[in-house]
């Protein structure tokens, strides 16, 4: 951040600076009031430190001139000072300061307030551009109500993250559609099912955001991610003194900050045994206690929670609760894998290549027979989000007009126990697949040959290329041959 600090005591203002400098902040000295106002007016600052009590202007004179200026968004505006007096804290509240601290300054209380002022000054920042761009969308589309609309949906669809999400199969439409339906009563708990990759996030935030109308909270806790001791606090926040090392005036949770909007619960089955039966009485009675607290809050939160398909055995095993399991799930999305949903493999590849081609500046824009037939046929085990790494790497590793099949070479040695053809012993019937069986052995071969011919007969190297030993691909080889023969 950058900070303006203000006192007129040399030694104990450099010490203070040399401090901030330290957690990599960038600092401006001024040694009154008078000269950090005129230094406040000509610089954007996201935090104002000052000493109380100086000569001439004071501190409580500076955030009250500065409070006063026509200026967004406003720095916030931290006052300390050596002298222990009620009043003068109470002044200094009043006058619209951010925190008070006194002297000596307890570097970890100041390291908090630090954390909670970045957090602010960004919220405060990111709502001042927001406010902008839509002002100005919603100048430039007067003229023309349905064009509002539109401009207006891929703002918010940006800013969620769903600006470049594909539906293509029957399935996945049927479930948007059904995410859409759960956007209209922020009463229902979802639960959204599926493996690693699916898109559970994405289907969230269709879920929060629905026709991108309005653009409230949505708040994610990762539950794997955060140690079972903080997690109270960190969902429903604490009062002053609860425990050793909180901040002396208490916190606001994820509760707090998902007001009138989502919290997104990923990993549910994470959660720690006792906090479930918390969770419980908040989805129940609409209202929590902070950690310390005595005063319940009222609370109107829509939660969304996500889970392996897993989730039942874990329930069995007495990991989760049953009458939360039965709460959570009112709404029920279960996302079948990528290579259940061959519909989408495709129109799903084609998209995430070309973005990623035109971000590098290279050509991609179709995709050959032979590429698709294996893509078809891999079964995906990270299903979309592996989909979208590898286009992400085809797009670094060449440039082309067509996805060809040795473009997706860097998928073959790594994930060989999953390349037999979906539908392997049982009769799948999909629009997408050709009418032809998919040979996968000759898909094979072809990679074999084709990094023969890339390499000049070099067996070496070719076997590099591919992944695997050269004792491996003389037995491919081989095998080409024999094949050969028989055809003979």
């Amino acid at each position: 951040m950058k900070i303006l600090l203000v006192d007129d005591e040399r030694e104990s203002r450099s010490f203070l600076a040399n401090y901030l400098a330290l957690q990599g902040h960038t600092v401006i000295e001024c040694d009154s009031g008078e000269e950090a106002l005129e230094v406040y007016k000509e610089n954007r600052f996201q935090m104002v430190l000052s000493d109380i009590k100086m000569s001439g202007m004071s501190g409580i004179e500076l955030i009250e001139a500065i409070k006063s200026l026509d200026m967004e968004p406003k720095a916030d505006l931290v006052l300390y000072t050596g002298f222990v007096d009620v009043s003068l804290a109470i002044s200094a509240l009043r006058a619209g300061a951010y925190d008070y601290l006194t002297k000596p300054i307890n570097f970890e209380e100041l390291t908090s307030i630090l954390e909670r002022v970045e957090e602010h000054q960004n919220l405060l920042y990111e709502n001042k551009v927001l406010t902008e761009h839509f002002d100005e969308k919603l100048k430039e589309a007067t003229r023309d109500a349905e064009q509002q609309l539109t401009q207006l949906k891929q703002l918010v669809a940006k800013q969620a993250g769903l600006e470049t999400i594909g539906v293509f199969s029957a399935e996945m439409k049927n479930l948007v559609k059904h995410a859409q339906q759960y956007h209209t009563d922020r009463t229902v708990p979802v639960l959204i099912q599926g493996e690693t990759g699916v898109g559970k996030e994405v289907i969230a935030r269709i879920i929060h955001y629905g026709t991108m109308e309005t653009p409230s909270p949505f708040v994610d806790i990762n539950c794997a991610a955060i140690s079972p001791t903080l997690f109270e606090s960190e969902l429903f926040g604490y009062e002053g003194g609860s425990f050793t090392g909180g901040v002396n005036k208490g916190q606001k949770g994820k509760f707090d900050i998902a007001a009138g909007g989502t919290l997104f619960l990923d990993e549910i089955v994470e959660l720690p045994l006792e906090l479930q039966a918390k969770l419980l009485r908040v989805l129940e009675e609409k209202s929590f206690y902070r950690v310390g607290g005595l005063k319940k809050i009222k609370t109107d939160v829509r939660i969304i929670c996500t889970a392996n398909l897993d989730f039942e055995k874990q329930i069995e095993e007495g990991m989760f609760r049953k009458d939360l399991y039965y709460r959570l799930k009112v709404g029920r999305i279960l996302i079948p894998p990528l290579r259940e949903r061959a519909d989408d493999i495709l129109p799903l590849t084609l998209m995430f290549l070309t973005d990623f081609s035109k971000r590098r500046g290279k050509h991609f824009s179709r995709i050959s027979e032979p590429a698709a037939k294996f893509l078809l046929s891999y079964q995906w085990p990270g299903n979309v989000r592996e989909l979208r790494n590898a286009m992400e790497w085809v797009s670094f590793m060449f440039d082309d007009e067509e996805l060809k099949l040795e473009h997706l070479s860097n998928l073959t040695p790594n994930a060989a126990g999953n390349l037999t053809p979906k539908g392997t012993g049982e009769k799948t019937e999909t629009k997408s697949l050709p009418p032809d069986p998919i040979n996968l052995d000759k898909h094979i071969d072809d990679l074999v040959e084709e990094a023969l011919r890339i390499y000049k007969g070099n067996k070496t190297k070719a076997a590099q290329h591919l992944g695997i030993s050269v004792r491996a691909l003389y037995y491919r080889l081989e095998r080409i041959q024999k094949n050969l023969a028989r055809k003979n």
